[in-house]
């Protein structure tokens, strides 16, 4: 188990630079650029796939209001911890903002929650010190190489990730009703 001070230095490693002490609070300028950094980093990579440490499944919903009117009556808020909310097969409901609209009485979602550092795979580390190393090679190396070199280094850290099957693969189902609601601003409705 990794903290987030020692996945930021796995990634400044990678640059061959100094390292960082702390983040909270930070004393030095590369540790103020880490800790504004870091955690939209680590966030971004935790929503990008459905890393299987940080997937949470048929977790029950709060409901918050009912609403007349409307074939999705019932708003539930999302869990604290939710990143983002998965949607699977025959799902019917909706999210606006950080709410779910349902028709169903009682809602179950799969989603991807905010895991702390204690909790990632060591496979997700790698990934996450390869995103600070790329995000960052600029601002502490002003290389455009080692920029490239870093961005080379993150793709194989994914691929091997998906090779150990550290996170879930294949698309989210989404229903023909989705697409119509998605793209009805353009007047485009699949009526397949």
């Amino acid at each position: 188990m990794l903290t987030d001070v020692q996945i930021i230095n796995l990634g400044l490693s990678k640059l061959a630079s100094s390292r960082v002490k702390r983040i909270d609070p930070p004393s030095t300028p590369l540790e103020q650029y880490m800790a504004v950094n870091y955690p939209q980093w680590k966030r971004a990579e935790l929503t990008r796939r459905r890393w299987v440490f940080a997937y949470e499944e048929a977790y029950k919903l709060t409901k918050v209001d009912t609403l007349d009117g409307v074939r999705r009556k019932y708003k539930y808020a999302m869990p604290i911890d939710c990143l983002r909310p998965i949607r699977t097969k025959r799902s019917e409901w909706v999210q606006r903002g950080k709410y779910i609209y349902s028709s169903e009485d009682n809602l179950y979602i799969d989603y991807i929650r905010n895991a702390p550092e204690s909790e990632f795979d060591v496979l997700f580390n790698e990934v996450l010190g390869c995103k600070v190393a790329w995000e960052s090679a600029e601002y502490v190396t002003q290389s455009s190489t080692k920029r490239d070199a870093a961005e080379a280094a993150y793709d194989k850290a994914v691929a091997d990730a998906a090779r150990a099957n550290a996170f879930i693969t294949g698309p989210e189902s989404v229903s023909d009703e989705d697409n119509d609601e998605a793209y009805s601003w353009l007047g485009v409705h699949n009526h397949g």
